[in-house]
């Protein structure tokens, strides 16, 4: 909106008519659309206005007049304010629904391209499925605490988070001790991100770290990897520099795939984040390709060789 123009401070009913790609409810009022933070289709919302640009505006609900019938509670204390996650406000089922209703609108829109069959979506645990995950870290001095977890919705800040549902449980319930163990690190502000990696048999945390660490900070940092089974990795510049501060000489970091591939990755490595849809998706294309030993198979975006290794079981030859 022009600088200098006040937001419109009274209320607004509206009618929600659909999603964004990110979440938010569409509504119209007045011929412009409006995007609201945690409204849901078919919903009547009381809203206020957040945003008014030239062609849309941005708004968040501050009352459900017309609930819909898929809305739920999340189950997250931190949905809302954290950006980590949308949709918990809308039933699991809901939510593939949408996923899928979304990749075959942009199939048609983007690509002109309409499938001829759509099968029903792979699901999986609606939480705490989450293995891989870059955590931002802020020491907020006039607080004196440090703030750890995803980007607020809409903003570069970080939301502060106690606990993380969507993780693996093995890190999205040990948030607040990881917080607790960098408020008494002597380079407590010099840390801007921790990176997780959750494997079948290890779990490691990276820190990135922009100054040394103390012999004190060092100790601190073993006696936290031990307690909690933590593999600790410390980052200082770039990817090349990551070493390992705890446990000595320790396998790395595997998980377990179809057709008995077991896939070994370093902590920075790029992995699929949710292993149970990731096992699925492989065995689909695998019962779907059914490679033959005379087959050669193509994988054109191999990565560490999720789609690849398990293929290559089957097919003749597989080039990544």
């Amino acid at each position: 909106m022009p600088r200098g123009k006040a937001l419109p401070q009274d209320p607004v009913v509206a009618y929600v008519e659909r999603l964004t790609h990110d979440g938010r409810g569409i509504a119209y009022v007045d011929g412009k659309a409006v995007f609201i933070d945690q409204a849901l289709p078919g919903e009547t919302v009381r809203f206020g206005y957040t945003d008014i640009r030239r062609d849309y505006a941005c708004g968040r609900v501050i009352e459900i007049l017309s609930p819909s019938s898929q809305r739920v509670s999340p189950p997250c204390p931190h949905f809302g304010s954290c950006g980590g996650c949308s949709l918990q406000h809308l039933e699991p089922a809901a939510q593939l629904a949408f996923k899928q209703e979304l990749l075959l609108e942009q199939l048609r829109r983007i690509g002109k391209v309409e499938p001829c069959e759509v099968w029903p979506p792979i699901s999986g645990q609606a939480l705490g499925y989450r293995r891989k995950a870059r955590l931002g870290v802020h020491w907020a001095a006039t607080r004196g605490r440090t703030q750890i977890g995803f980007r607020r919705r809409g903003s570069s800040r970080i939301a502060e988070l106690d606990v993380c549902l969507a993780l693996h449980p093995q890190i999205g319930e040990r948030i607040k001790e990881l917080a607790n163990l960098l408020d008494n690190l002597s380079i407590r502000a010099k840390i801007p991100q921790i990176e997780v990696a959750i494997g079948d048999n290890r779990s490691a945390l990276v820190f990135r770290i922009l100054e040394r660490v103390s012999e004190k900070d060092t100790q601190a940092l073993v006696a936290f990897g031990q307690k909690f089974e933590f593999d600790i990795y410390l980052q200082p510049q770039g990817p090349d520099s990551l070493f390992l501060l705890v446990p000595e000489n320790p396998p790395l970091p595997c998980y377990r795939l179809p057709e008995g591939v077991a896939l070994w990755f370093s902590p920075l490595d790029f992995t699929q984040i949710n292993a149970e849809i990731n096992r699925r998706m492989i065995e689909r294309a695998v019962e779907l390709l059914e490679p033959c030993s005379e087959d050669i198979i193509l994988d054109l975006f191999c990565g560490v060789g999720n789609f690849t290794l398990p293929l290559a079981r089957r097919a003749g030859k597989v080039v990544g």
